[in-house]
Parts: C-alpha cells; sequence; structure tokens
C-alpha cells in the first residue's frame, strides 16, 4: 500500500495546530433556560424509578441512521446488550435511581456505509395512556462517560391512538438531547404538537458509535424522575407572531438598512424606539397594518432612525428585548459563525468536543491511500463532504479579500485567513493528482485511531467534473489570497488548480443527467444547471489567476446553458412569473431544491462574467437574465409579506409522478397546498420535501443570488430583500426566536449528537408540518431540520461577504464632499487631504453628493465599495424614466445636469434602438435632456436596458419593463 500525505505539512502543523477554547452561549439567554423555568400548573409522576416494572432495555442494529430510528418493535431486555437496575450510585430524589449501562459499539465489523453500528437504551411501557391534559415530559439524566467531552440520548414516544407515532417521516414525536457529562440534567421536552392520545411507550437511546482513543467502551447513564407536567406551550406553528411578543431580528439592524418589527394580537396604535443609552424616546411613531397572503400583520417601521446605539421597541404592554444599530450589527455573528467551522474541524484537538480525531479515515484509489482527516465535519454526525469543506473555503477566502480591500479590520482579516487556510490544505491534501479525490463520505462513528482495524471509515476516490471545478475554484482564489504572503503555497495550490481544471473540462462531456427527477432525499439532482455554472466560477477564477484566454473562452461558452433555461417569456398562467430557471435548456423541469440549495449558482456566474468581461457582445445578455431573476424573487416575496421570507419555487401538479411510490401522495399534496397560478402551477412558500426539511438552505442561496445581482444593478430593494433572510433566522420570525446557537435570544438546542452546543451553529431551518405551507418549529430537537449542517453557516458567511458592513467610499476631490441622505437626516461630511484624496464609511441608502459646486445621486450599497471623482466638472446627476407610445413603442428619456461633455450609451436586451450613443453639453445649473426610442422585438418577452454615461459601469442606470403591465 501507497500512503499519500499533505502538501506542506510541516508548515501546516505549525500554521494551524493552535488550540483554542470554543465560546460558550450565554445559557439564560437560551430557550432552554425559559423552559426549565416555566411555571408547572399540573404534574403526574409517570416514573420514580424505585422499581424496573415496566422498564425494558433494548438494542438495534441497522445500517443507517434512519433504519436505526424507525424500529416499532419492543425487543424484550434479553436480547439487548444493555443492561438496566436499580442504583444507589447517583440519585436526585428518593431512593434509587435507574441505571443502563451500554457498550459504545456491537461486535463485529461496523456498516461499509460509515454509520454506527446500531442503538442501545430504554423504554418505558404504557397500557395506551392518553397525556392529553400535559404538554410536557420531565426527567433528570444524570450521563457517565468517562473520557468523553460530549454525550446525547434520543427521545422518542409511541402512539398506538388516531395518529400513529413512530411518524412517516420520522421526526414528529422524537428529540435529541445534548447531556452534560458527570452532572444531573434537569431535561424538559415541550409535545403540544405530539400526538399523545394513547400512549404505549417512551423511549431513550444512544447511538452506538464507537469511541476515540481515551474514551471509554462502556458507558453509564442514571435516571430518575419521569413526570408529566402542564406549561403554558410554546408557539411552534404559523404565520401570526406569538401572542405577547414582537417580532425583530436580534442581532439588530445595519445603519442604513429597512428597519421593521412585527406583531399580532396587540392592543395598540403607536410603538416607541427608546434609546438604552439614555433612556429616552428616540421615536414615536403610529403602527402600520399590512395584509398579504399569509395574513394581517401589525408593522412598526423606523428605518429612519440611523444612530449608533442599543434600542428597545414598545407597543403597549409589549417589548423587546435591547437589539443594537450599527454598521457592524453582523460582525459577532461572523466571529460565532468562525467558532462554528472552529468546532467542527476534524483531525485536531477541540477542547470540549473531541481529541485528535479520524487518523483512521481513508480514500482508497487503486493501491493508493490518503487519509482524508481534515477539513470540518459536515452535519450533526462526523460526515466529511468535499462541496462542503471546499464550499465553507470558498466562502472564507472571498471574505478574507474583501477585509483585505477594505483594510480596517486586521483581527478578524487573520481570523479568517486562518480557518480558510485550514479547508485549502484538506483540499489540496484529498487529491490524488489523476483527477481522482475524495468527494466525501458518511461519518458517524468514533474511531480509534488505528489503521487496518474493523472500525475504519474507508471511501473510494471519484474522478467528478463538478468536484474537480469546486478544487480548482478554491485553489485558484487561494492563489490570489495567500501569492503575497506565502508564494510557495500559493505556486502550489495554482498547480493544483491548473490540473484539477483540465480534468475537469476533460471530464465534463462525459457527465450525463439524472433520470430521477426527485431523489426523495434532500435535493434534486440538477446537475444539468449545476456544473456550468460551476464550470463558469471555475474558467473565471482561472482566468483572473493566470490570464490565459482559454479560460475565458470556456466561461463564455457556457453561458447559453444558463440563459437559455431561464423563463424569459410570459407563460399562460393565470399570475404570469418569469425569471426562474429551469434545470437545463430543454425546459421540461423547473429548477428547485429542499434542504439545500444551490439556487445561488447561475446568477453568481452570470455575475462573474459580467463583471469579468464588460466590453463583451453578450455582456448585456448575461445581464438581462441575471435581473430578470432578481425581479423574479423580488415578486415572490411580497406573498409572505411582511416578513418577505423568499417563498421556495414554483412547482407542478404532475411532478408528485416522477418521485417514488411512498412519497407521491405527500408530494401531491405539498404541491395543492401552494398558491394556485394557473395551468397546473403551484406556488410553494415552503420547499416541497419529506425526511429532509428546513428552508435556510434554500432562502440563504437566494439571497446570495439577489446579493450579488444588487451589486450588479445597483439595486438596494434586492440588497434589502437579501438582509431579511437574515432577518428570519435571527428572530424576525413568527416565534420570535434567534436560530443561530448562542446569538440573540430564545435560541434553542439543535439536533448535534456528535459533536454537542456550538456556538455560532445554525440548523437546516423552519420546516412546516406535515404537508402544509405554515412555518412549524416544534420544541423537540431532531434531524434535520434542527441539525447542525455546514451549509447554514458557510452561505451566512457568503452572504455576508456582499453585504455586511457600510459602503465604503474614497476619491478625489479639491473641497469638502458632503453626502445627504435621501429620506434621511443623515449628513456626512468629508475633507480630502492635501494630495485630493478622501475616505469614508456610509450606511447603505441614496444620497446626493456634493462637491465644489457639483452635485449627483448616488446608491451606495451594504458591505460595497465605490470611488468617486468629485472635482469639478465631474459630478453628474442623471435620471431615466421611460413610457410606452400608442404606437406600442418604448421611449426612454434621459435628463442630466453637470458641466462638462458627457456621452451616454444605452445597452439593450429585447429592444432595438437606433443610434444607441448620444451626447450632451451641460452648464452648471442648466439641465437637458433627450429621448432614445425603441422597438420591442418579442412583446412576450420583458425588456431591459442599461444607460451607462462616460463608459463608466460604475455609474450605469437601469429601464426595464414588459408590454402586458404597461
Amino acid at each position: 500500500m501507497r500512503y499519500l500525505y499533505p502538501l506542506a505539512a510541516a508548515f501546516f502543523l505549525t500554521a494551524f495546530l493552535t488550540v483554542r477554547e470554543p465560546m460558550e452561549a450565554n445559557f439564560k439567554d437560551s430557550a432552554a433556560y425559559r423552559w426549565l423555568n416555566k411555571k408547572v400548573f399540573d404534574k403526574r409522576m409517570l416514573d420514580n424509578m424505585e422499581n424496573l416494572d415496566n422498564w425494558r432495555s433494548f438494542t438495534t442494529s441497522g445500517t443507517s441512521i434512519v433504519d436505526a430510528r424507525k424500529v416499532i418493535k419492543i425487543v424484550d431486555s434479553n436480547s439487548s446488550v444493555a443492561s438496566i437496575e436499580l442504583s444507589t450510585q447517583y440519585v436526585h430524589q428518593g431512593t434509587h435511581s435507574m441505571l443502563m449501562t451500554t457498550p459504545t459499539r456491537l461486535a463485529g465489523t461496523a456498516p461499509k456505509n460509515g454509520r454506527g453500528w446500531g442503538r442501545s437504551g430504554v423504554r418505558r411501557l404504557f397500557n395506551g395512556e392518553d397525556w392529553t391534559a400535559y404538554n410536557r415530559i420531565s426527567i433528570w439524566i444524570y450521563p457517565d462517560l468517562p473520557g468523553f467531552y460530549t454525550s446525547a440520548l434520543d427521545c422518542q414516544l409511541y402512539n398506538d391512538g388516531t395518529e400513529k407515532l413512530p411518524a412517516i417521516f420520522g421526526q414528529e414525536g422524537q428529540t435529541s438531547l445534548v447531556l452534560k457529562n458527570h452532572q444531573w440534567n434537569h431535561v424538559v421536552w415541550e409535545i403540544s404538537n405530539v400526538a399523545r392520545d394513547k400512549i404505549t411507550a417512551f423511549e431513550m437511546s444512544y447511538g452506538l458509535s464507537g469511541s476515540y482513543p481515551g474514551e471509554a467502551n462502556k458507558i453509564r447513564f442514571y435516571f430518575d424522575q419521569l413526570e408529566l407536567e402542564k406549561v403554558d406551550p410554546d408557539k411552534v406553528e404559523g404565520w401570526d407572531v406569538w401572542k405577547g411578543r414582537i417580532s425583530y431580528p436580534h442581532t439588530g439592524y445595519q445603519a442604513g438598512a429597512q428597519k421593521s418589527a412585527i406583531a399580532n394580537n396587540i392592543d395598540a396604535k403607536e410603538f416607541k424606539l427608546i434609546d438604552q443609552g439614555n433612556g429616552k424616546v428616540a421615536l414615536t411613531k403610529p403602527i402600520a397594518t399590512v395584509t398579504s397572503s399569509i395574513g394581517s400583520f401589525r408593522v412598526m417601521d423606523f428605518s429612519e432612525v440611523r444612530k449608533p446605539g442599543t434600542y428597545v421597541l414598545s407597543a403597549g404592554d409589549v417589548s423587546t428585548k435591547p437589539f443594537r444599530i450599527g454598521d457592524d450589527v453582523y460582525e459577532r455573528t461572523i466571529w460565532k459563525a468562525l467558532n462554528f467551522f472552529y468546532a467542527e474541524r476534524c483531525g485536531m484537538e477541540i477542547p470540549g468536543v473531541h481529541g485528535n480525531e479520524h487518523q483512521d479515515w481513508l480514500c482508497v484509489h487503486g493501491d493508493k491511500r490518503i487519509v482524508i482527516n481534515g477539513g470540518w465535519h459536515d452535519a450533526g454526525d462526523l460526515s466529511q463532504s468535499f462541496e462542503g469543506s471546499a464550499e465553507i473555503t470558498y466562502s472564507l477566502l472571498s471574505l478574507a479579500e474583501k477585509l483585505h480591500t477594505r483594510d480596517n479590520n486586521p483581527a478578524l482579516y487573520n481570523r479568517v485567513l486562518e480557518e480558510a487556510k485550514w479547508g485549502l490544505d484538506w483540499v489540496l491534501k484529498t487529491n490524488f493528482g489523476d483527477g481522482y479525490r475524495d468527494v466525501g463520505s458518511i461519518n458517524s462513528r468514533r474511531t480509534d485511531n488505528i489503521i487496518g482495524n474493523d472500525d475504519d471509515v474507508v471511501t473510494t476516490a471519484q474522478n467528478s467534473p463538478m468536484a474537480n471545478f469546486e478544487a480548482a475554484t478554491v485553489e485558484a482564489i487561494g492563489y490570489k489570497v495567500f501569492k503575497d504572503t506565502d508564494p510557495d503555497f500559493a505556486a502550489k495550490a495554482l498547480k493544483a488548480a491548473t490540473a484539477d481544471w483540465g480534468f475537469a473540462a476533460e471530464g465534463m462531456p462525459s457527465v450525463k443527467p439524472s433520470k430521477d427527477i426527485w431523489r426523495g432525499n434532500f435535493d434534486s439532482n440538477n446537475v444539468e444547471d449545476e456544473l456550468p455554472s460551476q464550470a463558469i466560477l471555475s474558467s473565471i477564477a482561472m482566468w483572473k489567476a493566470t490570464g490565459d484566454k482559454k479560460y475565458a473562452e470556456m466561461a463564455t461558452k457556457l453561458a447559453p446553458l444558463i440563459m437559455n433555461a431561464q423563463q424569459r417569456g410570459r407563460p399562460d398562467w393565470n399570475i404570469p412569473l418569469t425569471g426562474f430557471f429551469y434545470t437545463s435548456t430543454a425546459k421540461d423541469r423547473i429548477l428547485h431544491y429542499c434542504h439545500r440549495g444551490r439556487e445561488q449558482a447561475p446568477t453568481m456566474a452570470l455575475t462573474a462574467l459580467c463583471d469579468a468581461f464588460p466590453d463583451s457582445p453578450d455582456w448585456m445578455r448575461w445581464y438581462s437574465t441575471v435581473t430578470l431573476y432578481s425581479e423574479y424573487l423580488k415578486t415572490l416575496a411580497k406573498y409572505t409579506a411582511p416578513y418577505n421570507m423568499l417563498p421556495a419555487s414554483v412547482y407542478v401538479d404532475t411532478e408528485y409522478m416522477h418521485v417514488p411510490e411512498s412519497r407521491k401522495e405527500s408530494f401531491r399534496k405539498q404541491v395543492l397546498t401552494g398558491i394556485p397560478l394557473g395551468k397546473g402551477h403551484y406556488l410553494r412558500l415552503f420547499p416541497v420535501w419529506m425526511d429532509y426539511r428546513g428552508n435556510f438552505g434554500t432562502i440563504l442561496p437566494q439571497a446570495q443570488a439577489l446579493a450579488g445581482a444588487a451589486n450588479l444593478r445597483g439595486d438596494l430593494a434586492s440588497a434589502q430583500l437579501a438582509e431579511h433572510q437574515l432577518e428570519w433566522i435571527i428572530g424576525r420570525n413568527p416565534f420570535s426566536e434567534s436560530t443561530m446557537y448562542g446569538e440573540g435570544y430564545d435560541f434553542t438546542p439543535l439536533y448535534t449528537p456528535s459533536s454537542g452546543d456550538i456556538v455560532g451553529a445554525l440548523p437546516v431551518g423552519i420546516q412546516t408540518k406535515g404537508d402544509s405551507d405554515a412555518p412549524y418549529w416544534p420544541v423537540q430537537s431532531m434531524w434535520t431540520y434542527k441539525e447542525i449542517w455546514g451549509h447554514p453557516v458557510t452561505n451566512w458567511i457568503w452572504l455576508l461577504k456582499d453585504i455586511e458592513g457600510p459602503a465604503m467610499v474614497d476619491g478625489t476631490a479639491t473641497g469638502k464632499v458632503i453626502f445627504e441622505a435621501i429620506n434621511g437626516k443623515q449628513v456626512v461630511t468629508v475633507s480630502p487631504d492635501k494630495a485630493g484624496h478622501f475616505k469614508t464609511t456610509l450606511p447603505e441608502g441614496k444620497y446626493v453628493v456634493i462637491s465644489n459646486g457639483g452635485e449627483q445621486t448616488q446608491t451606495f450599497l451594504p458591505g460595497a465599495s465605490y470611488h468617486l471623482e468629485c472635482r469639478r466638472g465631474f459630478l453628474l446627476s442623471y435620471h431615466v424614466s421611460k413610457q410606452v407610445s400608442a404606437k406600442g413603442e418604448v421611449i426612454i428619456k434621459l435628463t442630466a445636469q453637470g458641466s462638462g461633455l458627457h456621452r451616454f450609451n444605452i445597452r439593450t436586451d429585447n429592444l432595438i434602438i437606433a443610434g444607441p450613443s448620444k451626447t450632451l453639453n451641460l452648464k452648471q445649473d442648466n439641465p437637458l435632456s433627450f429621448e432614445w426610442t425603441g422597438h420591442i422585438v418579442s412583446p412576450d418577452t420583458p425588456w431591459v436596458a442599461v444607460i451607462v454615461p462616460d463608459d463608466d459601469l460604475s455609474q450605469r442606470k437601469e429601464a426595464r419593463g414588459v408590454v402586458w403591465e404597461k
């Protein structure tokens, strides 16, 4: 056997093995703390653990995580490797507790799929009891797991009443408990949403996943005081805001952002915004009413407040907890996301999480072997995904580029760079050098680090064009980021990128689309759409790194595969929508995802093309494709006002025919609960899904697409809609709960049985119940909707790279430069230095820029950078309007004010204009106008025009329209 070792191993050992303590959450801000302090109105003892008459131990073996959790048959203790007995060793109350002792694995070789050996646990049997008078289970648990940092148990209710449990999708009536080792844990589980009219068993079980070095191979759990309780239940379903709460983003609002909070059932006509710095009322304003397809809501809008500080909203007898307004409100979530990635690192000691593990995790390629620990664990289990680690690395490297350019936060820059380098090392390490690499493998096992015995996890290398394009993209941007500080490492990254791109391009023609329209698992197989998008991004990254024209040629050649997969023409529906994508140019399947989305890919690819090749004759078609898609998303968001959560997708009522038989009926029902658009098409606000649920993995990629489109178009509305998706996740949702662990208030325990609670973790996201299309966020903690996965945090970082922080503005001027916010009271004045240079930051928004007697209007997007020429004669203010003549011609009028000779060019798509270039000789305070007249090529397709003054694309403005909306 031959082994391949990491590139520059000695360097990485010294660079990345800095051990730090992970962050700790403020427990008093958590939902778990609130649950433990709820008033109990009634209780009933189920078992005080003074006898074992109704207890049974059990062991299940299963080749998959789902199989092991869906065993319903009650197994006699004689066939279980777990034992139970009464104990006086650790007792919470009374004379005895119940002790369960179990090995951490079963005898024999582990399943080949990387999962554990099964589960061991205990079941308390009941004779069809009706528990509907109670809504919470309470129990005390003492784990005794020598050498373990983390421990967890899963709970399951069995109901034989009207609704059977376990349920078809597995998660209902289940919860997972992260426990603190060597101490009593008081665990409460609200079951108001759980069927409980004929309970036959309550189960607690441990996943038999093995042991790391230093961990015991036999473990114990002590149980005491199992009770039923009655409490005021948490809100778990529906669009209306939890009564007595205000829905708002707990992290706060960027200074220039739209700022609103939402409520229902409040007895107040106005609200107050109270400045916590001085205790004074900063704003009093009437509460508005907003009605949409999801209901009627009371909305408190205070967008005009830009003063940084800490505030509280109050309406009647309801108030928020403190939140911030400022330019850096999201920065702390970046630090927490970095903490999450650090805690999820594989292959090094993480205090409180694990030691240096998985040194016996292998990828096989012929007679070669690579030890593939490194990168990051991918989810609540210990799996490793190439795509996951590559995307994390890319998002961090992209953020590092931005931080380096802005050069105002060295501490964050260095930390981002450190984490990115950890990922890039793994991408390089897991490459066999001939097109084959580790593309990831499932792993639920805690292994012993000894290669060759029966607990090893082994995967086979693959030659995947998609993975190789992803690798080349990461390696190419890694070259750019590290070439000045570590040229040797950068050169190795570029060499690998060149090879990986070549392998991907060579293998791309052999990739065939799957025949499965929907895999019934966790996303669609959209290879026809995703592969060209990734190939474009990879090719542009290589072109930027090398300047080789072959990469530019590949990128531009592939663009029609995306553009021609878009719905550009008006469909014959009752509510026509344009701008969405199909999975291919055949347009036989609308692109949509569940659980984990990649909907950002087409827009990111075309946006990258526009940025890289602004003079291409295809530029306008790339631009218009991005424009139509972003306008489509903005249209969809109106259906969920005032949250403006991005709806999932349009579905067709015949799609159910192409899914597995066991899922057909649910798929059909879910589609039909959507909003009818006509001709068998329905808009689902949440995805159609089965076992794998949670919408953060779909809305965040959509938000990424919006943010990219915003920067391309200079469109503030798109950027602010992207911000609303962040707000949905951190509290501006019907439950008014932050879902990032350790951030904001009322953050809930997440499903993380292998790694314990991690500050900065995000779950897969808010789901729906059964076949409905409304938010559902039950107290129970279960896969996948409350499971930590790497992709939501990755998409969080990726999105913040584009929209976090204020706009950064620099330029030249001969006098003071004044920025006056339109529709706001903010005025910022900047003086240039002796060389005539100035630099400042501005909250997002629209401004009038004034200097040396000239002025121009300018929109500044969050997190973006701008260069302005403010010397005399350069400032140019112009606006564009459009109308359609009686003959059906489009008339675009431009009015400009400034001084000097200025040339205006117009670029169009689906609009023919004679004489696209016009000039104006402007004199100060004397506005001049002219018109372009155009002919629409296809009346059933939107038209888009871009006006560019003086060949400066950064000052472009846009006009667009459709014939059917005159």
